[in-house]
């Protein structure tokens, strides 16, 4: 362990990634399925893309197109991204204790239009995942890709990945197939997570709301499409009565650092208060559900609204989180902008580096750290 004195949470990467490689298919992925197995290829510039079926994930150019030095370059920068060894080296470097791990490409699976391949390929991720986790379990947690266009096989993969994989989380695009955050047929989804006692993560990836409004311009696109996502998924959660049905639910909104979320929520509560009876689904302003202690953004390291961020709604509502390896990680900073940080009281450190996460992820952290 490498707590150095935070607190006794210790460090705790609420979103860190790893890189599906290639070899992953070979070895997890039954042999009947390997003529369709994922694959990286190289486009006709030279670069990465990863092919399911006859579809390009990220395309290569056009409509949408993102990280034009290809998906590997961009998204796997340290070799720790598939190579635990490797990263426990790295979060030894950084002063992380734990990190939670979420897919790149496998954000975006469920979106594969053939079924049974999406199960099979979901299922072969998360074993592929486990066995990386296995390499230091307590301190490595796997977080499920799921093939959620079928709800009954997305929701046993879940228990599968909860009860004998041990992982820590459900994530769930902020869209599912089209699906509003608080569509009631996603209701499944969020009890069953309360009954396994993990939190949901809406994560970006996979909803691509803004695509079709950008060609080959990744740098806007990336800029707006984070916060619109969450920004989306947390107004249709809170005020579509979600935390209402399921007052256990335990939610995170990650990867587009925090200044959103005061924002945003100063803008529901004014409508709120002029137009309240349009607000059916809940009986009390938007931003008193965050003082439940149930819902949680990330932040990014070196984001100059975090202080203010704590300032308006509280240092207990923030995660801390890496983006470990991809190209806007800051390693090996990222802790250390956040320990050094002006503006920050040790508490407001402890909790957003630690203790905060904890809460978050419950049971399921086990004995990692403290």
């Amino acid at each position: 362990m490498v707590d150095k004195g935070l607190g006794a949470a210790g460090v705790i990467d609420a979103d860190g990634h790893v890189f599906e490689p290639d070899e992953l298919w070979e070895r997890h992925l039954p042999k009947r399925w390997h003529d369709r197995r994922p694959r990286l290829v190289h486009d006709d510039r030279g670069t990465t893309r990863y092919l399911i079926g006859d579809r390009m994930i990220p395309p290569g150019t056009g409509v949408g197109a993102w990280v034009p030095r290809g998906v590997q370059e961009e998204a796997c920068l340290r070799p720790g991204g598939t190579d635990p060894a490797l990263r426990l080296e790295d979060m030894d470097t950084e002063g992380i204790d734990v990190a939670v791990l979420y897919g790149t490409v496998s954000l975006g699976f469920y979106t594969t239009p053939d079924p049974e391949l999406t199960a099979v390929i979901c299922r072969a991720y998360n074993d592929w995942l486990a066995e990386y986790c296995a390499h230091a379990p307590q301190r490595l947690k796997g977080v499920p890709s799921l093939p959620l266009a079928d709800t009954d096989a997305a929701l046993a993969e879940l228990r599968r990945c909860v009860e004998e994989l041990g992982f820590v989380a459900l994530n769930l695009p902020v869209s599912i197939l089209g699906r509003h955050p608080d569509d009631p047929c996603n209701d499944v989804f969020y009890e069953t997570a309360v009954d396994l006692d993990v939190p949901v993560s809406f994560h970006v990836g996979g909803a691509q709301f803004l695509n079709a409004r950008f060609v080959d311009e990744y740098a806007m696109l990336h800029v707006l499409e984070f916060p619109f996502d969450l920004m989306y998924a947390a107004t249709r959660l809170v005020c579509g009565g979600v935390l209402d049905r399921h007052p256990q639910l335990r939610v995170s909104f990650l990867e587009a650092g925090t200044g959103w979320l005061p924002y945003l929520f100063e803008r529901l509560d004014e409508h709120y208060d002029k137009r309240t009876d349009e607000f059916t689904a809940i009986g009390r302003a938007p931003s008193e559900y965050l003082g439940d202690g149930r819902l949680w953004v990330s932040c990014e390291p070196s984001e100059q609204d975090l202080v203010h961020t704590c300032e308006r709604i509280g240092a207990e509502l923030v995660l801390f989180a890496s983006d470990y390896p991809h190209w806007d990680a800051e390693y090996p900073e990222s802790v250390s902008k956040i320990r050094d940080r002006p503006g920050l009281t040790a508490a407001d450190r402890d909790a957003i580096l630690g203790g905060n996460a904890r809460r978050y992820l419950g049971a399921h952290l086990g004995a990692a750290v403290g």
